[in-house]
């Protein structure tokens, strides 16, 4: 008997489509992140993981070399690198801010806690293979290599930066919840393989640019009705579009994107708060306070003293070189 479905082919029952398979298959396991912005230049040069590694360009520019295949890494790429896959990573100067996960697909109490480096020239894993994650089984995450461009990248670049918000937190059962937003994840990249409805996707460019936009003049008191306009959109139809695409509503866009500022200040640089207030927009410290502890439940100075160590896990007491 075939499960009922919409209209549109989509089954009523959750896990009874195509994608009960992976559900079947996917443990994710979140082992590092980090999104600590890079403030001169860098380079890591080849190396080969044991697990994968995804990486978003939130700013800046670089050049990636993945399976021998070179990149321009520019603002809104992402970056999959699956298991003993050559790759190099160069960042250019001034600045580059990249949040980034080192992660296993299926976790694997026997083999998943390890606990070392894999420094740059080391191309030959010799010994260390019996830990080598598995090849991903699923055709679909079979074919993640090298630079991905589609239209959820956006959405996974803060997916990638709640997850390191989340290792920051440090609170109970973190490794939980950051293993389903690394499902989240991948669901968007195989719904962008897959192709979003026509509904969505025409609309893409224009939201885009309505959220570059309502990150400079998110504040104005007509901001979502301007920021419609630019799309030709009524107000109501671009909040429901903007906010399946960005995973808030466009009046909190601009708050939330002050806040990941903030919080980049806070790792990287020794500002105190008032002048982090400041730089990222707020009136005061105090509604600056405000508005973080109201988005990431904690206040500020105490997000500050868990991201002045190297973002980790649970369970690692070395923070893992990257």
């Amino acid at each position: 008997m075939k499960p009922a479905t919409t209209d549109q082919g989509i089954p009523l029952v959750p896990g009874a489509g195509p994608e009960a398979p992976l559900l079947a298959l996917l443990r994710p396991y979140v082992r590092h992140c980090g999104n600590v912005p890079r403030l001169t230049a860098w380079h890591l040069g080849r190396r080969r993981l044991l697990d994968f590694l995804l990486v978003y360009i939130e700013t800046g520019r670089g050049r990636f070399t993945i399976a021998g295949v070179e990149y321009d890494a520019e603002p809104d790429d992402l970056f999959w690198i699956p298991p003993d896959t050559d790759h190099e990573m160069e960042g250019f100067a001034p600045a580059m801010i990249c949040p980034y996960a080192h992660f296993d697909l299926v976790y694997r109490p026997e083999a998943s806690h390890w606990d070392f480096s894999i420094p740059a020239g080391m191309t030959d894993l010799g010994e260390l293979r019996p830990l080598l994650h598995p090849p991903a089984t699923a055709p679909q995450l079979q074919a993640l290599c090298g630079r991905l461009r589609t239209p959820a990248n956006r959405r996974i670049g803060l997916l990638l930066n709640e997850i390191c918000t989340e290792a920051a937190r440090g609170q109970p059962f973190a490794p939980l919840r950051m293993s389903g937003l690394l499902l989240e994840i991948v669901a968007e990249l195989l719904r962008a393989q897959a192709g979003l409805p026509a509904e969505c996707g025409g609309h893409i460019p224009g939201l885009e640019h309505a959220a570059d936009w309502l990150g400079k003049h998110g504040d104005e008191p007509d901001a979502v009705t301007r920021a419609a306009a630019l799309c030709r959109l009524s107000p109501s139809y671009f909040r429901r579009l903007f906010a399946r695409q960005f995973g808030c509503p466009p009046r909190d866009f601009r708050k939330r994107g002050r806040i990941r500022a903030a919080k980049q200040l806070m790792i990287g640089s020794d500002l105190n708060l008032s002048e982090i207030a400041e730089r990222t927009g707020f009136a005061s410290v105090h509604s600056f306070s405000r508005a973080f502890h109201a988005v990431e439940g904690m206040p500020p100075g105490q997000y500050r003293r868990f991201g002045r160590v190297q973002t980790r896990v649970e369970g690692r007491q070395t923070p893992y070189s990257y």
